[in-house]
């Protein structure tokens, strides 16, 4: 029998881990990086008082906060949906807390009590959408619209002052880092982590990339639909409270402001509507993208409408640049 010798062409495997770096480094979550440095150079010369570390310590919260409500959006549309009842989770999770906490002189009861009537609003907000089939959009609509009158009978039409411990914690800063930044991470990681390295975030790919193929393939497609918006409702609740201490107060319109930035900053980011693929990691740093272009635009004197005028120019580019390479192969085709 003669022996057959098998040989590996050297330059087929370098051309393949290239092609491997290329792909790691150039893809659709990956222009935000380059886009966010870019920024801040621009920002150097056009506004350079937003670069400064002062400027850029009081920054760094409110992009964590909006962090923290990408992420939840992200996992939505990677499941094909849209969570609009994001402003009155957010402002509802303040008041509760704020109220709670001042009921029973103690923030530790407050944060999971809080906690729990945010899941379970997720969780309507997923058998709305998952059982009775009432399209995304429609459903958290309405569920936001019941938040907005539970938030007026909490409040009784006034603010509510944030407890001291909250306040304190929002306010706080590990080692030179702000705890609100420290958490906006945390969710990052851990979200990123369970829905890209483990078995139940591949099955959660696979229901937003195609519902059917997951049920054919045996898949509790209701279990990840209904979870996916639990877990987001948590993360605007967080987010709520983390606003709430920080601002020092839980208003009625706390969670407005940040339904359009969250949308933004995930489509900037790159994930796309089509469901499956995502980065949570990316739309944390679109949130920071989406924060300092904003206080960009504030520093050379725009008023607010120019700066969500300047939100929907960053989204149109946005998804113009994620589809620039598929047009140029096409031209080139």
């Amino acid at each position: 029998m003669n022996a057959v010798t098998m040989t590996t062409d050297p330059a087929a495997g370098r051309s393949a881990a290239s092609q491997k770096l290329r792909n790691l480094v150039f893809n659709e979550f990956s222009w935000i990086w380059g886009g966010t440095i870019v920024l801040f150079i621009v920002c150097a010369f056009v506004a350079p008082g937003v670069v400064r570390m002062a400027a850029i310590s009081t920054m760094l919260p409110f992009a964590a906060i909006l962090a923290i409500t990408a992420v939840g959006m992200t996992i939505v549309i990677q499941q094909r949906g849209l969570d609009m009842s994001l402003p009155g989770a957010m402002t509802i999770a303040g008041l509760l807390f704020a109220k709670i906490g001042f009921l029973t002189g103690s923030t530790l009861l407050a944060v999971p009590l809080t906690l729990a009537i945010a899941l379970a609003i997720g969780i309507v907000n997923g058998l709305l959408v998952a059982k009775v089939n009432i399209t995304p959009i429609v459903a958290t609509l309405a569920t936001n619209a019941i938040l907005l009158g539970a938030i007026r009978t909490i409040s009784g039409g006034s603010f509510m002052t944030a407890p001291e411990a909250l306040a304190d914690f929002s306010h706080a800063k590990l080692f030179g880092v702000p705890m609100t930044l420290v958490l906006a991470l945390l969710f990052i990681i851990v979200v990123s982590v369970v829905t890209k390295r483990t078995v139940s975030g591949r099955r959660f790919v696979a229901v937003g990339a195609n519902p059917a193929a997951a049920t054919a393939a045996g898949i509790p497609i209701l279990r990840y639909q209904v979870a996916t918006y639990a877990v987001a409702t948590m993360c605007f609740a967080v987010a709520g409270m983390l606003f709430t201490g920080f601002i020092g107060s839980a208003s009625q319109t706390a969670g407005n402001d940040y339904l359009l930035p969250a949308i933004a900053a995930v489509i900037v980011g790159g994930t796309p509507f089509s469901g499956g693929r995502g980065s949570v990691i990316a739309s944390g740093v679109a949130a920071l993208f989406m924060t300092q272009l904003g206080q960009m635009v504030l520093a050379l004197g725009a008023p607010t409408s120019v700066q969500l005028l300047v939100q929907a120019l960053a989204i149109i580019i946005a998804v113009t640049v994620r589809h620039l390479p598929g047009l140029l192969r096409m031209l080139r085709g």
